[in-house]
């Protein structure tokens, strides 16, 4: 299937008036959520294909995200082998279960289906769809920076007078950290309707005044068999209809009408005022926080930016896959490598180099001067994973499920580990005694960083995969390593031993430490911090404070420096808090989405980076509350 792009030439040969032309029937799939582990799921798609292709009044088909369950590339490669059986021209966007757990960091979804946004003409209306994530971070869903500025750029070629239908996986609202943005860039042309799925249910709303639809999953689960909605468009008027699937088409059937509704013209949403931005401080309000500089990048960020001090060099990278070094006194470029796949790893900055990994399966070590590339490790997938290096070693894990050890200087492999379950996304904690990394295979690995001997594997009792260790950034204290899981627990586990010496309830993925080790810190998902005392064999909390956060789901790494913890958030607020007590310091909001990391730089400054393609400077005062 090839995607039709618009285009200019095309978009002028096709100017019309307000209604649609023709009659236009097509089928809307959400949420098919294909697992290897569940045949059924599998089983399901078909059947509604099978369904779709007796029907001759259907033109087409979109399919509105979360095609696979944990977006590994078996699951994708599955997707796309039922959904070739498709006989009619097919759409498809990716959702937050093929983004967030993806081994290949999203690549494997574009290179099978050619593509992560589309835009085509059909009967006169413009069907426009984005990707939605978020990608590789648990947060909320957000349409990414370079899918915004490919969403600008198209619309500018759209008449104003043509119809606009647009598609997400994620309702237009505050599900979607970015949603306003994506409103008022869509309320530039005749929008008329947004479709999205998500939530597994059939229900008309409004997304800043557009008329606007969810959609039921695929799956049976919850309705009378798999299905899907017939969606028609008859004289600018839009039926939606549930089309229940059976394994023999002859007895697949529609049901009434659910929901109707009818372009107009001006558009129904022209009476509404503009959509408002979330509530919060605006950049550079808090009396005690100054913005020293910032850049904007036209794609994500998926990692860190890292300074290295020494240099006065920042390091970043996005998800065009171009590592790009700015000066840290005032953000101006320096220099900027390409790689040949999206970049979700974290650099680490050592004796002049940048280590980092990409998702065209290589480890690059890059000159900090000039970007050049010293050497390159290939891998045999992807690699997601942060380095880290200590005395000429780095150690990092890939895709593969295979963590290793190379020579800093040359890139010859020291040492690797071939027997991870699952894929590795985080940074490990490494010292003189250990590399502690986890997977997503439930599992935290403890190894002897000259040698690679396997000292222990800790394995998490709760086996379902995203209940995993494997967003966290492991820290070590008192002889414990500490980390948080998705099934909001914390763990203190004996770190020569491996077993657990006590957990508590309370985390997600984010976690860190004091600077002087004695306090580990905790954000859970419920709007509390939390501060645990690291030496003792039980749970013992100095501490624990409503954050006024809120609702929070972010992974990022907490920090601290000058007294303060420093904790990101995943809805672009940085929030400062007094290590002693817990009280609230200072808050920013800095962006739209997740806050990747606020790295202390010494000077009562901060160096953060943000999903959505901005890169801070900041400096604060240490006196008194906000």
């Amino acid at each position: 299937m090839k995607i039709r792009l618009l285009s200019f030439l095309a978009v002028c040969c096709l100017i019309c008036g307000c209604r649609a032309g023709h009659d236009t029937c097509f089928a809307l799939i959400a949420d098919t959520h294909i697992n290897i582990n569940v045949p059924e799921s599998q089983t399901e798609l078909a059947t509604v294909i099978r369904d779709i292709n007796t029907q001759d009044s259907i033109d087409f088909v979109i399919l509105a995200g979360d095609i696979t369950e944990f977006g590994s590339d078996q699951e994708i490669q599955m997707a796309r082998r039922i959904l070739d059986l498709l006989k009619k021209p097919w759409y498809i966007l990716s959702g937050n279960h093929d983004s967030k757990w993806s081994e290949s960091g999203c690549n494997t979804f574009a290179e099978t289906f050619g593509y992560e946004q589309f835009s085509f003409i059909h009967n006169n209306i413009v069907f426009i769809g984005t990707n939605s994530g978020p990608n590789m971070r648990m947060a909320p869903a957000l349409v990414p920076r370079e899918s915004m500025v490919w969403l600008d750029s198209l619309l500018q070629t759209v008449p104003k007078n043509m119809l606009v239908v647009f598609v997400n996986h994620y309702p237009l609202t505050e599900d979607m950290s970015n949603y306003y943005r994506v409103i008022d860039l869509l309320k530039t042309r005749n929008i008329q309707m947004t479709l999205c799925g998500h939530y597994h249910i059939n229900e008309a709303f409004t997304a800043g005044g557009i008329p606007s639809v969810k959609c039921r999953s695929s799956q049976s689960r919850g309705y009378d068999g798999p299905g899907y909605n017939l969606v028609t468009i008859r004289g600018g008027n839009i039926t939606f209809r549930e089309r229940i699937s059976k394994t023999d088409p002859v007895d697949s059937y529609t049901k009434e009408p659910w929901h109707t509704l009818s372009f107009t013209n001006p558009p129904s949403w022209k009476s509404d005022t503009s959509s408002t931005a979330p509530e919060g401080p605006i950049p550079g309000i808090s009396p005690l926080v100054d913005i020293l500089w910032s850049v904007i990048d036209d794609s994500d960020i998926g990692s860190a930016a890292i300074a290295d001090t020494t240099t006065g060099t920042v390091v970043f990278a996005n998800t065009k896959g171009i590592v790009k070094a700015v000066r840290l006194d005032n953000g101006k470029p320096i220099w900027s490598t390409p790689a040949k796949g999206k970049i979700f790893s974290t650099p680490c900055i050592a004796n002049q180099k940048v280590y980092i990994g990409s998702t065209d399966r290589n480890v690059y070590c890059l000159d900090l001067t000039n970007g050049s590339i010293v050497w390159k490790y290939a891998t045999g997938k992807s690699i997601v994973a942060s380095p880290f290096v200590m005395e000429g070693v780095v150690y990092i894990g890939g895709s593969d499920s295979i963590f290793r050890a190379l020579d800093a200087n040359n890139g010859h492999l020291l040492w690797e580990y071939t027997g991870i379950k699952g894929f590795m996304e985080s940074k490990p904690y490494v010292d003189r005694y250990q590399v502690v990394i986890g997977s997503w295979g439930n599992e935290l690995y403890s190894f002897h960083p000259l040698t690679g001997e396997l000292q222990w594997i800790w394995e998490n009792r709760y086996r379902g995969r995203m209940y995993s260790p494997a967003a966290t950034w492991p820290v070590k204290a008192g002889g414990k390593i500490f980390i948080t899981t998705p099934e909001r627990k914390c763990y203190a586990i004996d770190a020569r031993t491996g077993k657990t010496v006590w957990e508590t309830e309370g985390g997600r993925e984010s976690i860190g430490l004091s600077e002087d080790g004695q306090q580990v810190y905790v954000k859970t998902m419920f709007d509390s911090l939390y501060a645990f005392h690291t030496v003792p064999d039980k749970a013992i909390s100095k501490w624990r404070v409503a954050g006024g956060f809120g609702y929070e789901i972010g992974p990022s790494p907490i920090t601290s420096q000058d007294g303060l913890v420093f904790v990101p958030s995943a809805k672009g607020v940085l929030y400062a808090y007094d290590k002693d007590d817990g009280s609230a310091r200072w808050h920013i909001r800095l962006s739209d989405g997740l806050i990747n990391y606020a790295q202390p730089i010494g000077a009562s400054k901060l160096l953060i980076s943000t999903l959505d393609g901005q890169v801070y400077l900041i400096g604060y005062k240490n006196d008194g509350l906000q």
